[in-house]
């Protein structure tokens, strides 16, 4: 379903309303001498700015010697830009897609996280062509979300297989590569990292970083293979509760991380991620029965 915004929308997110010259780099300069952040100044700044007059302002900071200070500049750009409808974001991806070339790893890494939580169309030529570059470098900090990044956003598709292809390519390095590539359709990769899943055994460490891997590709094939394994009864995995011992089913992690998955997916997850019940034998008993009689369902490929 596509949302259209009324050009006024678009005047009020993209414009300034309040906001004085230069409050931005007065923030800044406080923040740089006390370490201190101020929560409801930064609220205002980034609510009352326009997104370009922001990017302005930062400019400075996204440079600045101090890692503390190009961090702050990265998050007002990703809280601003998440304020804009998508589509009229591109010039907060774009300037965060320059962080990913940030002398800090750690920061690398946060940019990095930040770009996933946009939309593909918000990526211009400019920064895929700046993602592009850098897949080049499978030695960068964070070159596994990356990767990633590319796949969901549908940058690179031929270096990324060049890599693949290669021999001696470090078995973690090709596997990112493979699941990106996996999600942009590549069917060899997809076998690759479906084989490669269904070699582990079914345990809370498959449901915590297996299968959410598998589920970032959303290819039919990786989705059902959840779904197969979301059949079991069996107890295999640890209670969330950390005073409960016994075993639980696997069936209900998974059901967590199919819910935002699976399109009309009967049992929703609250913002934290967990199942939006008080009775979770019948949500997954409401989930099989649901599964069974939509066999054909969609997946949302909307989001990272």
């Amino acid at each position: 379903m596509k949302f259209y915004f009324p050009l006024f929308f678009l005047f009020v997110f993209n414009s300034p309303l309040n906001a004085s010259a230069g409050e931005v780099e007065d923030y800044l300069r406080q923040y740089r001498e006390s370490s201190r952040t101020d929560y409801v100044r930064e609220t205002k700044i980034i609510s009352e700015y326009s997104l370009d007059k922001l990017v302005a302002e930062l400019e400075a900071f996204y440079t600045d010697t101090l890692p503390l200070m190009r961090q702050k500049a990265y998050y007002f750009t990703y809280k601003k830009g998440k304020q804009i409808p998508s589509g009229h974001r591109t010039t907060a991806v774009t300037r965060l897609v320059k962080g990913i070339g940030d002398a800090d790893g750690g920061l690398i890494g946060q940019v990095i996280g930040y770009l996933q939580a946009f939309d593909p169309a918000d990526f211009n030529a400019e920064a895929q062509s700046f993602i592009r570059s850098r897949l080049r470098n499978t030695r960068m900090p964070h070159y596994g979300g990356l990767a990633q990044l590319a796949g969901f956003a549908g940058i690179g598709k031929e270096v990324l297989y060049q890599l693949y292809l290669q021999s001696g390519l470090p078995v973690r390095t090709k596997w990112y590569i493979a699941l990106a590539l996996a999600r942009m359709g590549q069917a060899d990769a997809m076998d690759y990292c479906l084989k490669k899943i269904k070699k582990l055994p079914v345990n809370s460490e498959l449901i915590n970083y297996g299968l959410p891997d598998l589920i970032y590709t959303r290819q039919k094939q990786a989705i059902d293979y959840c779904v197969k394994l979301l059949q079991s009864d069996k107890n295999l995995c640890r209670s969330p509760n950390p005073d409960i011992s016994e075993s639980i089913s696997c069936a209900y992690g998974i059901m967590e991380l199919l819910a935002p998955v699976i399109v009309d997916f009967p049992v929703q997850t609250d913002v934290s991620g967990t199942l939006d019940t008080d009775d979770y034998p019948q949500a997954l008993r409401t989930v099989r029965a649901w599964l069974s009689k939509n066999t054909g369902y969609k997946i949302n490929t909307t989001t990272y």
